[in-house]
């Protein structure tokens, strides 16, 4: 159960490093493994990374020959413990085999340098050759071998060796400090970026091996799907209604278009970046909503409070953005501040979540800021009290206490005013 544990753990973390933010990795059994990924094109890559034991180390190289088979070991004190392994390096002819030692000679001793001496790996492209090279960094233990190593074999090849196979072997030409090191080699970015993601999460403690693998529909079935999208509609357009009946028809329209506009740019970013859809992406949308609504509710109260002053409609719509950005920058970038600490801490499906919200807190800045305030200038002129349903009444009702302005004077009767002649 314990190896059981380590191994879903450094799985999570190397799928997740690998950009697999929505994998799902959980216990099969006692000595079993189930890895879930939604919405991959190609299930050999995943199979690949999350197949590999991902055992670095770097090793001297003793003899490099071209052959089409395993040669032979060698014999002799100076060959004990090396062995032969083949290339992985793109740059190299794929029947390319070198002899290596992990017990690298360094004065009257040996020492060894592997991947948990690396303290972190990241890809980067490699300006010289065009392709892709991994960049490695050391803890201090590691930085120190490193530089040992590199002093004891200047003018020597220096195999880095991942799995049994060579991945690079790079002739040392001075000893390197700092702690730092490349892996080149000419790699594509997904295969720097799985690479660097395997070295990340570290070794397996075992070797796993496939049993099953199904490639099936989605985790919600189609009558689950159909009724959340019913569900969602009828939620969004009880907010669409209830907009336009407290703001009237025309702020409620603005309000009604600023929630379709950031709803479209959700899903927009969200096919552009081939993301996946999931329930906790769904609940970064509905969350989306709310914020959207948010904003416009704080934009139009203060422009009612304006307006209530008797400004006009142009001035009390300056004024309203201009008292509203600071309180809508506020909330939205407290808001990013906890989804990028989500993504940042969180794996799986709270990565998902966080990426969704990220996405829809952005558009809900640029509409509310940017979009509503277009949209109002542009109707400013015709904005009136008539459009606010609150103010509209409280007008009725202060016109109706004030009454007439100017009531016509009383017809004043004379005095001693009598039918008939007088005498």
């Amino acid at each position: 159960p314990q190896t059981a544990s380590q191994v879903m753990t450094i799985l999570v973390r190397r799928l997740d490093d690998a950009n697999y933010t929505e994998a799902n990795v959980s216990a099969l059994g006692n000595n079993g493994v189930r890895v879930e990924i939604p919405g991959i094109d190609n299930p050999q890559e995943a199979e690949a990374l999350i197949g590999q034991r991902a055992e670095l180390y770097f090793a001297q190289v003793l003899d490099q020959v071209e052959s089409s088979v395993k040669p032979a070991p060698k014999i002799g004190l100076q060959y004990a413990g090396s062995e032969w392994l083949q290339t992985k390096d793109p740059s190299v002819p794929a029947d390319t085999w070198y002899l290596v030692n992990k017990y690298i000679p360094v004065g009257a001793g040996t020492v060894q340098l592997g991947g948990g001496d690396v303290s972190d790996a990241s890809a980067s492209l490699n300006t010289s050759s065009g392709g892709w090279q991994i960049n490695l960094s050391f803890n201090s233990k590691g930085a120190n071998a490193f530089y040992q190593i590199t002093q004891a074999l200047v003018g020597k090849p220096l195999a880095i060796v991942m799995d049994n196979y060579v991945l690079s072997a790079p002739r040392v030409d001075q000893a390197i400090q700092g702690g730092h090191a490349q892996i080149t080699g000419n790699f594509t970015f997904k295969q720097a970026q799985d690479l660097a993601a395997l070295i990340r999460s570290g070794n397996l403690p075992v070797s796993l091996k496939l049993s099953e693998e199904q490639t099936i529909g989605p985790t919600l079935g189609a009558d689950v799907v159909r009724t959340s999208i019913i569900v969602g509609l009828i939620g969004m357009a009880i907010v669409l209604a209830y907009m336009l009946v407290y703001y009237g028809l025309l702020m409620g329209a603005i309000a009604d278009l600023a929630l379709v506009y950031n709803a479209i740019f959700v899903f927009g970013m969200l096919s552009l970046t081939h993301g996946i859809l999931t329930l906790p992406g769904i609940a970064g949308i509905i969350l989306t909503i709310g914020t959207t609504v948010d904003g416009n509710v704080i934009i139009f109260e203060r422009i009612k409070e304006e307006m209530r002053t008797g400004k006009s409609s142009k001035a009390s719509i300056t004024a309203g953005f201009t008292r509203s950005t600071a309180v809508i920058l506020d909330a939205n970038i407290s808001t990013l501040i906890v989804a990028f600490v989500l993504y940042y801490f969180g794996t799986g499906s709270i990565k998902g979540f966080a990426v969704t919200l990220t996405i829809g807190i952005i558009g809900t800045i640029f509409t509310a800021l940017v979009f509503s305030r277009t949209m109002m200038d542009l109707v400013s002129p015709f904005v009136k009290n008539k459009y606010f349903p609150e103010l509209a009444s409280n007008e009725s009702v202060d016109n109706a206490k004030k009454g007439p302005q100017n009531p016509s004077p009383a017809p004043k009767n004379p005095k001693n005013a009598k039918g008939g002649n007088s005498r």
